[in-house]
């Protein structure tokens, strides 16, 4: 064997390209206790109205969130707080579960299948977040009409 061969790496099995890889960087996450405080002081607003579709009745409604700015933040980092707040699965959570609970005690009847789209922004009186709600009704087109349960 000659003395380059003796130089060169040797002969070695790829393992192919990995499926998931790690990456260092900053991870920002709100104080779920804190958001939880928040949410209980919250003051919200809830409306909505059911709309005849080709499917049937669905029931389109908003729910308003404001969630008083602690004393304790600088005006300044309102924005950043809520850029954090628009990101955080647990506040958005806590958003869609409410605003949830805001349509199942207004529409007239059982919802189905829920869809939602939350926007988070700072506000003068605190941050705000709206969650827009989708469903259908679950009861037959008449009852939802007249305003009554489902026939017996």
């Amino acid at each position: 064997m000659d003395d380059s061969h003796a130089r060169r790496p040797g002969l070695a099995k790829t393992r192919g390209e990995r499926l998931v890889r790690a990456r260092a960087g900053t991870w920002l996450v709100g104080s779920d206790g804190r958001f939880r405080a928040m949410f209980e002081a919250a003051d919200t607003v809830s409306e909505g109205s059911v709309k005849i579709e080709d499917g049937g009745a669905v029931w389109y409604g908003t729910t308003s969130v404001i969630l008083a700015w602690p004393a304790s933040l600088a005006d300044s980092s309102r924005d950043f707080v809520a850029a954090v707040a628009a990101k955080d699965p647990h506040v958005r959570l806590r958003a869609i579960r409410l605003a949830h609970r805001e349509a199942c005690l207004r529409a007239p009847g059982a919802l189905g299948r829920v869809e939602c789209e939350v926007s988070v922004a700072a506000h003068a009186d605190g941050l705000r977040i709206d969650v827009d709600v989708q469903a259908p009704l679950t009861l037959p087109r008449n009852a939802e009409l007249s305003g009554r349960g489902p026939a017996s």
